[in-house]
């Protein structure tokens, strides 16, 4: 099922990667707002609501999101020392941080719905497909409430050091 299902997700990714490519979709034109306004405004908050209201919460171990929040919390100050460090150390602090800030803050992104649903529900195939489905969304919410702004904040105070 594992197999199945990535190769389901990345045949849709590389498909939309070769249908801009060929410029059949080109974003500058504005081909794509209609599906951006339809996934980000319709299909995932639905998602993410339809995910939390049938999700027994009391069965949600608060140690294994507090995990991923911790691990994504290393990865992203041992990402932002590393570039703040090492990526062209020449160049002004200001922009070093703001620049090691933007890297942190995607070594840290995920797609959670998108690319994390669809293997979470193939490797933990459950009843209604509900059980695990909760930490897909507490990991974004987490995201959310504490790393987005976060890095909100690095980058503006880059952007204030330069």
């Amino acid at each position: 099922r594992l197999l199945c299902t990535l190769a389901e997700t990345f045949t849709a990714v590389f498909i939309g990667f070769v249908v801009v490519r060929l410029q059949l979709l080109v974003p500058d034109r504005g081909d794509m707002r209609g599906v951006g306004f339809f996934v980000g405004k319709v299909a995932f908050p639905l998602l993410f609501f339809k995910t939390v209201v049938t999700a027994k919460l009391g069965d949600v171990d608060a140690g294994t999101l507090m995990a991923c929040a911790l691990g994504k919390a290393a990865v992203m100050a041992a990402t932002w020392t590393l570039a703040f460090v090492s990526y062209r150390p020449s160049r002004p602090r200001g922009e070093r941080f703001t620049t090691a800030s933007v890297f942190s803050f995607f070594a840290i992104a995920t797609n959670d719905f998108a690319m994390g649903l669809p293997v979470i529900r193939a490797l933990y195939e459950t009843e209604g497909g509900a059980s695990m489905d909760i930490y897909i969304a507490g990991n974004a919410l987490v995201m959310s409430i504490a790393f987005v702004p976060l890095a909100t904040v690095l980058c503006a105070v880059g952007q204030r050091l330069q």
